[in-house]
């Protein structure tokens, strides 16, 4: 049911309308223009409504605000309507019909002009929605930390954020109708981009590193995303990349990378002569006290060779480990990892208590679960070492919990994992427990130390399948 407003010229001609169209809708009858579905006038007031009914259609546009005119053979004021293909839009009247109406014919068109209304009320609807998603897509855009930018399939640039044109140095009026070769180091030959292009003109993703340079002339590396921008039947309308620079990164990483071979080469060489020079005076010196302070020397000569050499496996576990995706039965790993501690350790004991029937992990973790268990059996200062392992299951995830009879996780160490960060006052002595840290939070896990008088309890959850 509709509100239908009547604009006629005389109580008599308003009220006997409104009693024909109030069987099906609800008329309006007061003289004071309304906003309502649709609008019945008749010539004679026309002149009177016209200038409110123009305002109301172009205020409620795109929707269909139908207006049907009643033409009477005896009213002296004709209106003179412009052809539909000329006029301006929307059009003022939208149908007519002749006096006296025809009731049938009456409802029909209204019928036809509500359908209108109805059909165009849900198009601006939708527009309205796709208009607000759109607000929220370049709000979005606008605000994100990465650089983008957006081109046609010419590899024009049609749009830059704000990060592009901080990152690059290029404003957005100085960007716009250029090709991305604007930021071109010369880094990359001709080749690099002939598949970068090819690559996106067949419909996919390019995913790389590439040195480009500022406006400035300062050259800076990037990991970037190229993709298509394709229609429904996977027509290319355009490209768009985003941009995260990690020159900072790559330039620490070759930093790490120098300071690790050279302070690693230093302490082996070094290390293994002072190691050897202090095997002679252990022979060339009777004094018992001298002996003492050799064996001390050889001792810590030696802890630190073991931490370079461990050093050395962490980094070589974790530089493989990120790039396999392998997965492994839990209860087998566990199996595994004590059979070859007892063999290596054969006064320790080892208990294995588990749950995880069926539960695969990522093999990533196994270093780390490695560590732990051996951790609990090297640092003891039992008589008789002893490790319990237990696995319980827990929906998506599963908790190992290695407890040990030593001494215990010292509090600094255990604070400076639980925190993630080591400070000039506060950081740990060794890398195991970072190493088994780094690895667990890999693959999405948890690490918790709890220590007491009898022993250390590490518990390890992680995401098993």
């Amino acid at each position: 049911m509709a509100d239908i407003q009547l604009l006629l010229a005389g109580d008599g001609n308003r009220d006997a309308l409104a009693s024909v169209v109030a069987e099906h809708h609800t008329p309006i009858t007061d003289g004071e223009f309304r906003e309502a579905d649709l609008h019945i006038v008749d010539e004679s007031s026309f002149p009177k409504y016209r200038a409110a009914i123009e305002q109301y259609k172009h205020r409620a546009d795109p929707v269909f605000c139908p207006v049907i005119l009643v033409r009477r053979e005896e009213t002296p004021v004709r209106i003179d309507l412009p052809d539909i293909d000329a006029a301006e839009q929307p059009l003022v009247v939208n149908d007519i019909v002749t006096a006296p109406v025809d009731t049938q014919a009456l409802f029909r068109t209204i019928a036809n002009l509500l359908a209108r209304r109805s059909h165009t009320e849900d198009l601006a609807e939708n527009l309205r929605e796709q208009n607000n998603e759109l607000r929220r897509f370049r709000n979005a855009v606008e605000h994100a930390g990465h650089a983008i930018l957006i081109t046609n399939t010419n590899g024009i640039i049609e749009y830059v954020n704000p990060a592009f044109e901080e990152l690059t140095g290029f404003s957005a009026e100085e960007a716009i109708g250029r090709t991305p070769r604007i930021l071109k180091s010369g880094e990359q030959g001709e080749q690099f981009y002939e598949r970068l292009w090819d690559t996106i003109c067949r419909g996919e993703v390019w995913t790389s590193e590439i040195v480009n340079e500022r406006k400035s002339g300062e050259r800076f590396i990037l990991n970037q995303t190229i993709a298509p921008i394709q229609d429904a039947d996977g027509t290319i309308q355009g490209f768009v990349g985003i941009q995260n620079e990690i020159t900072g990164r790559r330039l620490r990483e070759q930093q790490l990378t120098v300071f690790h071979r050279i302070l690693r080469h230093n302490l082996r060489n070094n290390g293994t002569t002072i190691s050897g020079r202090a095997d002679i005076l252990s022979e060339l010196v009777d004094d018992e006290d001298a002996l003492a302070h050799l064996e001390t020397i050889k001792g810590n000569v030696q802890s630190l060779l073991d931490i370079s050499e461990k050093a050395h496996h962490v980094q070589e576990l974790l530089a493989d480990s990120v790039t396999d995706d392998v997965e492994r039965e839990l209860e087998a790993v566990l199996s595994d990892i004590t059979d070859g501690l007892a063999a290596a350790y054969p006064d320790a004991e080892f208990v294995v208590e588990s749950d995880v029937t069926s539960s695969t992990i990522d093999a990533k973790v196994v270093p780390a679960l490695q560590e732990l268990i051996e951790n609990g059996i090297k640092h003891s200062d039992a008589s008789a070492p002893r490790v319990t392992i237990r696995a319980e299951r827990h929906d998506t995830t599963a908790t190992v919990t290695v407890s040990d009879n030593g001494p215990g996780v010292p509090d600094q160490e255990r604070r400076v994992i639980e925190a993630a960060e080591e400070k000039p006052l506060e950081h740990g002595s060794g890398l195991g427990l970072w190493f088994a840290y780094w690895l667990i939070s890999y693959v999405g896990g948890d690490i918790d130390i709890q220590t007491d008088g009898d022993g250390t309890s590490i518990a390890v959850t992680m995401p098993v399948r």
